[in-house]
């Protein structure tokens, strides 16, 4: 079953990191595996060069984006959960053979007992749309989707973040938070993604395998890149789970 992304090396598991009563910080985090996808555009016609081929939704996932993380963290006829009912991610997912779930109230998430199988892929966006309501902080977002993942299976959290120099949270702030979290709710950070536009109309896939607070070589210093990158992908699996 595909659990993991392809385009990784095998890396063994690591320890465990320090106590959660230990802040993160940029020095001491968890330094997981960056990959960067450069992503051509999305083509206006289907192979026939005759339907358009629909791209409804303002979300932060590209028609291409959402069918490349289905593709590689999902097999056919297994469950994708959206927590934000993202019409790309829907298409990508049911047009592939795989069952598409929406949870369009995250408190009501906690609450049922049963959402199916468990599920090969959750993707949720952060921060929240909207202002969260109580009980659905990140500590029970995060927990809701360890609920809810298959032992394989991983959870995307799709950051949007501001630009470094502007007033609002960059990265560095929102990983902060989701780091802390995802160790309360029993998730190991797998590893990240940055998605850029390619400049060549090819895909291409370019990752690290540096650790642990050591600068990632892919031609650019990643957190350079994050610098110009609105949104990077922050991937989840249970604890033990190879990336």
């Amino acid at each position: 079953m595909t659990a993991h992304d392809k385009n990784l090396p095998e890396i063994p598991n690591r320890e465990p990191d320090a106590a959660p009563d230990h802040p993160v910080t940029r020095a001491s985090r968890n330094r997981a595996t960056i990959i960067v996808w450069r992503i051509a555009a999305d083509a206006t016609h289907d192979d026939s060069g005759t339907t358009s081929v629909p791209d409804t939704g303002d979300g932060p996932l590209t028609p291409r984006l959402a069918r490349h993380l289905v593709e590689i963290y999902s097999d056919v006829h297994g469950t994708v959960i959206d927590f934000d009912t993202d019409p790309r991610l829907q298409k990508a997912a049911e047009s592939s053979g795989r069952t598409y779930r929406t949870i369009g109230d995250p408190v009501d998430a906690h609450a049922k007992a049963d959402l199916g199988e468990p599920a090969a892929l959750i993707v949720m966006r952060w921060p929240r749309p909207t202002t969260p309501a109580p009980g659905s902080d990140v500590s029970g977002l995060l927990s809701c989707c360890q609920r809810h993942l298959a032992g394989d299976g991983s959870t995307i959290i799709v950051v949007t973040a501001a630009l470094e120099g502007t007033d609002d949270a960059s990265y560095g702030d929102q990983e902060r938070i989701l780091l802390s979290a995802a160790e309360a709710a029993g998730l190991q950070h797998l590893h990240d993604i940055v998605p850029l536009d390619a400049d060549d109309g090819r895909d291409t896939f370019t990752y690290t395998t540096e650790h642990r607070g050591t600068v990632p070589t892919v031609g650019d210093d990643v957190d350079a890149v994050r610098q110009i990158a609105v949104t990077t992908l922050v991937i989840f699996g249970h604890l033990g789970r190879r990336p």
